[in-house]
This record gives structure tokens, C-alpha cells and sequence, in this order.
């Protein structure tokens, strides 16, 4: 029997879906038809199964578009994909659009060391879907690594989200003019999806998953499903900071503050044996915290949000939940430092119960408009007891 993959993607207006044979033939076909297009996705896919000669027997897996893009468009083909891989006991892959448009300009033009991808796609409402992507040559293999995980930011500062990033390489930027026509030939993005997800050079951060784990990639805050019913499902998980990690952090790191840690600071602390944890929502980094146990005591030395998925409660959470790992190593207080004009933060702490103990002046170095050169720190302590 023939086997094949099959590819399904209905993010934005055009819908498509693609099949590659196991001798890396690639078929694909779209529909362009406006508020339904991702209903007739199950029919295209077996209209050109049957062009290609196979059946749903025939399939391997499944290659699914998981976004970022139309809300109703990604539950369908996701949900679409799930019903097919559950009933036919196949894997899927999931690959965003941010990986198919920096992979189609990889993959048909020379390349060197390394290349850096600024991907953006409109997210109406003034904002875009943006991330950094780099494709990596280590000896047969390219690893794909996100520099900046995948966010919406106002148009405007899609921009700013390179600075910091190397400066020895041009930083190559995809919008949705180009991601539209990408590559020497012309492909539906389902078709560069499969492409990247077969490629055989590529060591990519996506892996085969139990159709049950498929989700589409929330870049947006969900519409359909609160805070607090995110957090009572496993879309927020720790896991912790590797040296590998750093270039990621650093991408958030450099969006969050004006005098952000570097990344020697963030090597220092892995090496003395602090705690330093991710936190990812779906897969994707959204926030890092980095603190230091001495005796039964805590200190606090970074504890950072994404900004895009500041204002939203998460703070609040992830400090709950740092505040209990630290109560499960048996720790009894928790000391923390903070400039005074955060006024946000501020209000987080006393809002979890933390009171102000003292003042370290000139703390933190100022910017250079302020009528000062360093600025306080305002020093704060909460119990952890039960």
C-alpha cells in the first residue's frame, strides 16, 4: 500500500490542504470561500486523496496549521484533525505559520551560518502576530529555535522586537505580502508546512503528538474560556531554565525592561545553583522567574511576563505558583525588591499580602532623563507559613 501524509490549514481566507507520497511527491488544493472555507476542508482532502490514488487508510499522519489567524478557522481544522487522527489512529504535527513562512524563504535561497526571521502576520485591531525564528547549520542538521516567542504586539513596535537580537547578521523580515508569495514556487502555506515537517535536515522545536494534545496556537488572550478555567487546565506548566534556554529569555528579558538583566547574570545564577524556572502556556514561553534560597528564607530576584500577556491575571498566578514552590522546599518567608515607580507590581505584591520592611537607596540605575541617577528600591517580605 502507498502511504502519504496529509496536510490541513485554514488559518486565514484560503484554505488548503496537501499530500506528500512517501517518495516526497507533493500535492496540494485550496478553497477560497470567504466565512466557510474551513468547512470544506474535509472534502478537499478526500477529493485530492483520491486524485493521488490513496485513501484515509493510507495515511501516516497528519500535518496540521495550528495559526496564528481566524479563531473559528483554527478550532475547525484542529478539531478536523483530531477526529481523524483519533479515528484513525495517526499522529500529528503541528507547525505554525510563523515556521512555514520563515522555512519557505530558508529552504529556496542560499543561506550561510545562521538566519534570523522577524515573521508577522496582521492581527487587525492595529496589532500583529509576530516572532523571531532562527535556522541554525550545525554540521547535517539546522536547528529551528524561537529568539522571540510568538506574541501580539502593536504594529508600530514589531520593530523593536529585533533589537538586542545579533547585529553581525541582517535580520531578515516576512510580512504577509511576502509570506503570501514566498519561495520559488508557488505553494498554499499547507504545502510549506509539509515540507518543513518532512524535512530531514531540520531539528525543529515541534514534535509528533496523540491527536488529543492538538491545539491551535493562542497567541490572543482566548475569547472562549476564562482565566481562571485556562489555569484549571494544563495549558500553564513549569519546567526549568536550561543554559539553551537564555537566548529566549533574554528576547523577553530585553522587551520587559528598560535596564534588563543580561544574559551573564542569568549564567551566573544557573551556575551558583538558584532556582530559575519557565513558565510556557501552550507550549509557547511567556515568562521566566529566577530566585535564591538562603536558610528558610527566600529572595526574589526576577520574576518577569511576557508584556503581551501582562494586564490578564497571569501575573498574579504565576507569583501564587512560585510562592508555592517555595513553600514546598519548606521555606518560611520570601524578600523581594522593587523600583517605586512599578506601580503595577507594587499593587500585585500588597494585593498578595506582602508589606514594605525598608528602603535600599539608589538601588537601580535610572534612565538617563530622570532627575536622578539611581533610583530606590522599595524591599517587601510576606510569610510563606501555612
Amino acid at each position: 500500500m502507498n502511504h502519504a501524509m496529509l496536510g490541513l490549514e485554514s488559518a486565514d481566507a484560503l484554505a488548503s490542504v496537501a499530500v506528500m507520497k512517501e517518495d516526497g511527491q507533493l500535492h496540494t488544493a485550496t478553497a477560497q470561500a470567504g466565512q466557510t472555507h474551513s468547512s470544506q476542508l474535509l472534502p478537499l482532502a478526500e477529493e485530492l486523496l483520491g486524485k493521488s490514488g490513496l485513501n484515509w487508510q493510507s495515511l501516516e499522519g497528519l500535518v496540521v496549521g495550528i495559526g496564528p489567524g481566524s479563531f473559528t478557522g483554527l478550532r475547525i481544522a484542529c478539531g478536523i484533525a483530531q477526529g481523524l487522527s483519533l479515528g484513525l489512529q495517526r499522529p500529528c504535527y503541528p507547525v505554525s505559520g510563523f515556521e512555514a513562512a520563515a522555512y519557505a524563504w530558508w529552504s529556496t535561497q542560499v543561506h550561510g551560518e545562521y538566519q534570523q526571521f522577524l515573521i508577522e502576520f496582521d492581527a487587525r485591531l492595529g496589532e500583529s502576530f509576530a516572532a523571531i525564528l532562527e535556522f541554525k547549520n550545525s554540521g547535517l542538521q539546522t536547528h529551528v529555535v524561537w529568539i522571540v516567542p510568538p506574541m501580539v504586539v502593536q504594529k508600530a513596535a514589531v520593530s523593536d522586537l529585533g533589537l538586542g537580537i545579533r547585529d553581525d547578521q541582517a535580520l531578515i523580515k516576512l510580512s504577509d505580502p511576502l509570506v503570501s508569495t514566498m519561495g520559488n514556487e508557488a505553494l498554499p502555506m499547507s504545502g510549506w508546512m509539509m515540507r518543513y515537517a518532512r524535512d530531514p535536515q531540520l531539528n525543529r522545536p515541534s514534535q509528533w503528538i496523540h491527536g488529543a494534545e492538538l491545539t491551535p496556537l493562542y497567541v490572543r488572550e482566548k475569547v472562549a474560556q476564562t482565566i481562571i478555567e485556562r489555569q484549571q487546565g494544563a495549558d500553564l506548566q513549569w519546567s526549568e531554565m536550561r543554559a539553551e534556554d537564555l537566548e529566549a529569555v533574554m528576547a523577553i528579558e530585553n522587551t520587559a525592561y528598560p535596564f534588563p538583566w543580561t544574559i551573564g547574570n542569568f549564567r551566573d545564577s544557573l551556575s551558583a545553583g538558584y532556582r530559575l524556572k519557565l513558565l510556557r502556556e501552550r507550549g509557547v514561553l511567556i515568562g521566566y522567574v529566577v530566585w535564591m534560597p538562603v536558610l528558610q528564607e527566600a529572595h526574589l530576584l526576577n520574576i518577569t511576563l511576557a508584556p503581551p500577556r501582562q494586564g490578564h491575571g497571569l501575573g498574579t498566578w504565576m507569583m501564587r505558583s512560585v510562592m508555592q514552590q517555595m513553600q514546598a522546599e519548606g521555606l518560611q518567608q520570601i524578600l523581594l525588591e522593587v523600583r517605586p515607580s512599578n506601580h503595577r507590581a507594587l499593587a500585585l505584591y500588597r494585593r498578595l499580602g506582602f508589606a514594605q520592611i525598608g528602603i535600599r537607596k539608589g538601588y537601580y540605575p535610572n534612565s538617563a532623563t530622570a532627575s536622578v541617577s539611581r533610583e530606590d528600591a522599595v524591599v517587601m517580605r510576606q510569610s510563606l507559613e501555612h
